[in-house]
C-alpha cells in the first residue's frame, strides 16, 4: 500500500470514528433531554391533578371530577391517565370514580412504597414513558390532609399514573443525527480531496528521490530527480540535481586524474588515490568528536565551554568572546569570554550582527564605533543559528598578522560553529520549554509549579529583608453554572477575561498565578493592607463590567477575593495562601461579590472550622 493510500485509510478511519461517538452522543443526549422533559410534564401534571382533586374535595364536587380528569388527560402526549386510591382511602370513601383503584403491579408498589416509579417502553413506531407519581397525607401546606382522611402523617393516600408519549423527541434526534452525518461526510470528503491533492506531488517526488538514491547507491550517479510541478518541490530537485552532477564529476575526475592531487601535496606520484581527503576525513572525525561530546551536555553554557575550548586548544586564539544576540528582541549576551569583551555590546548596536557579515578592523580603521581598544585588532564573525538566535564570535588579535592567520581558520570555525548548531538550538529550547512549564497556557499567568519555585527562592529573602507581600485569592462565582450552561469554551474565555482583568489591574513588580481551574493567586510585591484591598476591590469591579459571549448572547459574571497580608497574618507563605483560601471562602458563603480581608475571628467560625 502506497503512502498516499495509508494517508487517506488513516484519515477516512479517523473521521469515520469521530462521526459514530458524535451520533452516539447526540442520540444519548436526545434521548435524556426526552426522559427528563417527560418526567418534568409527568410531575407538573400531578401537581395539577393533586390541586385540582383537593379543590374538588373541598368544595364537595368529588362527584364531578371526571370532567376534570378527562381533560387532563387530554393534554397533548398524555396517551393515559389513571388515579389508584390507596386502601385507607378505599375503605373510608370507597373505590370512588370509575373505580379508582390499582390497576397494575406499578400501581401497588407505589401506594406501598409511596416513591415514584418509572418505565420505558420502546417500540419501532413509538417511544412511551409510564410515569406512578404518590400522593402522601400532610398536615401542613397549603390544605391539611388529615381534616378529611383517616389516614397518618406522610401515608400514601393515592397515587396518578399517565403513560406519555416521547416518540416526538426520538423524531427530532434522528433528523438531527441525520444532519450532522452528512454534514461530518461531506466535510470528510472534501478534507480527503484536499489533502490528496496537497500531498501527491511530494509523495511523487519522494518516490523519485528514493529511485534516485537507490540508483546512486549502486554506483550510478546519472539519473536526476523529477521535481514536478510545484515550485518547493523543483527547488528541492534542482538542489540535489546540482549536488549529484558535482558528485558525479568530482568521483571522474578523481577517477582519471587523482595523480594530480598526490602530485600537489607530495611532489610525486601516488598510488593512493584517497591522500589528499586524509585532512578531511581527520577533519570530520574530530568534529564528529566533539558534536558527541556537545550532544551529553546538560546544559548551554557546557556547549560554549566546549567551542571555547577547541577555540583555544585547536586554533590558538588567546582573546576572543561568544556572543548570543535575539533577532527578535535585538538584546545582545556576552556568555563566554576570555579577557572580558573588549566592545560594547551589550549596550550597543553590534556591527556585524546587523550587516550579517564579518568585520575586519584591518580592512578599515574604526570599523565598529562600539569597540574600545583602539591599540588591539580584531576580527568579528557573525554565524546564523536559528531564526530567533545568531551568535557573533569576537576575536582579538594583537598585530596584522595575527589577523590573518585568524582569517584562514574562519572556515575550521564556522564547522564547528555548524556541529553546535542543532545541539545549541536544542538547549535554547528547552530552556523555552523549562519556562513554558512555568507558565499557564490557557491565561499566560504563571502556575502553579512556578508558585512552588518562588515560594523557595523569594520568600526567604523577603523574610530577611522585612519585605511584605499581600496575597490575594481569586474565584469566580458560580463558574460551574457557566460550564454546564454554556460549556468549557465559553467557560475557558470567562478564565481569560478574569486573567486579562487581573494582569491590568497589578503592577509589573507583582505576580499573578493561576492556581487551579477558575482560581487565582495575586502576589502584591512591598504593599500594605490598604493597597491590597485597594487592587482587590479594582479587580472584582472591573470583572463585574465585562461581558463573556456565548453564541448570540453574552452575560455578566462576579468574583470573590479572599485578602492576607505576609508577614503580618502569618510568617508562613502556605498557611497565608491558606488564610487566603479561607478568607474566600468566606466571601462566598456571605453571599459572593466581595473581597474579604483575613481576620482571626474567621478561624473560630464554625463553618470554616468544618471547611478547612
Amino acid at each position: 500500500m502506497g503512502t498516499r493510500q495509508k494517508i487517506t485509510l488513516i484519515l477516512s478511519g479517523l473521521f469515520l470514528t469521530f462521526l459514530i461517538l458524535m451520533v452516539i452522543i447526540v442520540s444519548l443526549n436526545f434521548r435524556d433531554f426526552g426522559i427528563k422533559s417527560a418526567e418534568k410534564r409527568a410531575l407538573l401534571t400531578a401537581e395539577v391533578v393533586k390541586g385540582g382533586l383537593t379543590a374538588h374535595m373541598v368544595n364537595g364536587m368529588m362527584d364531578k371530577r371526571g370532567y376534570f380528569l378527562d381533560q387532563i388527560e387530554n393534554i397533548e402526549n398524555i396517551s393515559a391517565l389513571w388515579i389508584a386510591r390507596s386502601p385507607t382511602v378505599i375503605k373510608q370513601y370507597g373505590e370512588g370514580f370509575n373505580s379508582e383503584i390499582a390497576r397494575d403491579e406499578i400501581d401497588k408498589k407505589v401506594l406501598k412504597s409511596g416513591k415514584i416509579e418509572e418505565v420505558m417502553t420502546e417500540t419501532a413506531t413509538k417511544s412511551t414513558m409510564r410515569m406512578t407519581i404518590p400522593f402522601t397525607a400532610t398536615a401542613f401546606g397549603a390544605t391539611n390532609c388529615l381534616t378529611c382522611h383517616s389516614a397518618k402523617e406522610g401515608e400514601v393516600l393515592g397515587a396518578i399514573s399517565m403513560v406519555i408519549d416521547v416518540s416526538d423527541v426520538r423524531g427530532s434526534s434522528f433528523i438531527t443525527v441525520g444532519y450532522i452525518a452528512a454534514f461530518a461526510i461531506i466535510f470528510m470528503i472534501l478534507v480527503l480531496i484536499i489533502v490528496n491533492k496537497f500531498f501527491k506531488p511530494y509523495i511523487n517526488i519522494f518516490y523519485s528521490i528514493k529511485d534516485v538514491m537507490k540508483a546512486a547507491y549502486h554506483g550510478n550517479y546519472s539519473k536526476r530527480v523529477d521535481g514536478g510541478s510545484l515550485t518547493e518541490s523543483n527547488a528541492v530537485a534542482n538542489m540535489l540535481n546540482s549536488l549529484l552532477e558535482k558528485l558525479q564529476k568530482v568521483f571522474e575526475e578523481i577517477d582519471k586524474k587523482v595523480y594530480i592531487f598526490v602530485q600537489n601535496k607530495n611532489k610525486e606520484i601516488s598510488n593512493d588515490p584517497l591522500i589528499n581527503i586524509n585532512k578531511t576525513i581527520d577533519q570530520l572525525s574530530e568534529i564528529y568528536k566533539f558534536k558527541q561530546t556537545i550532544e551529553h551536555d546538560e546544559e548551554l553554557d557546557d556547549i560554549y565551554e566546549r567551542l571555547a575550548y577547541v577555540f583555544k586548544t585547536k586554533f590558538s586564539l588567546e582573546d576572543f568572546s561568544i556572543i548570543e544576540a535575539d533577532t527578535h528582541s535585538g538584546i545582545k549576551k556576552v556568555v563566554y569570554s576570555v579577557n572580558g569583551c573588549h566592545c560594547d555590546v551589550e549596550a550597543g548596536k553590534c556591527r556585524a550582527d546587523r550587516i550579517n557579515m564579518m568585520v575586519d578592523s584591518t580592512i578599515f580603521d574604526n570599523t565598529c564605533p562600539v569597540f574600545n581598544k583602539p591599540d588591539l585588532q580584531y576580527l568579528c564573525i557573525p554565524y546564523s543559528i536559528s531564526n530567533e538566535l545568531n551568535l557573533i564570535i569576537s576575536i582579538v588579535t594583537k598585530d596584522e598578522q595575527e589577523s590573518l592567520r585568524v582569517r584562514s581558520i574562519v572556515g575550521l570555525i564556522e564547522d564547528y560553529i555548524a556541529t553546535a548548531q542543532p545541539a545549541i538550538v536544542s538547549k535554547k529550547l528547552m530552556q523555552i520549554l523549562n519556562k513554558m512549564a512555568r507558565v499557564d497556557q490557557l491565561t499566560g499567568m504563571f502556575n502553579r509549579k512556578y508558585l512552588d519555585e518562588f515560594v523557595e527562592t523569594a520568600i526567604p529573602q523577603a523574610l530577611r529583608t522585612n519585605t511584605p507581600y499581600g496575597i490575594l485569592m481569586i474565584d469566580i462565582d458560580f463558574f460551574k453554572m457557566i460550564n454546564d450552561t454554556y460549556g468549557h469554551d465559553v467557560g475557558d474565555e470567562g478564565i481569560r477575561i478574569v486573567s486579562r482583568v487581573i494582569k491590568e489591574s497589578i503592577r509589573s513588580s507583582d505576580i499573578a498565578i493561576r492556581f487551579g481551574g477558575e482560581e487565582f493567586i495575586v502576589l502584591l510585591y512591598n504593599c500594605d493592607k490598604n493597597f491590597v484591598k485597594e487592587v482587590a476591590e479594582k479587580i472584582r469591579i472591573n470583572f463585574a463590567k465585562q461581558k463573556i459571549s456565548a453564541g448570540a448572547e453574552s452575560f455578566s459574571k462576579t468574583l470573590s477575593v479572599g485578602a492576607v497580608m505576609f508577614p503580618d497574618d502569618s510568617d508562613s507563605i502556605w498557611k497565608c495562601i491558606k488564610y487566603a483560601d479561607m478568607s474566600l471562602y468566606y466571601a462566598k458563603e456571605h453571599g459572593r461579590n466581595q473581597v474579604v480581608c483575613f481576620d482571626k475571628s474567621i478561624i473560630k467560625d464554625d463553618s470554616m472550622q468544618d471547611s478547612f
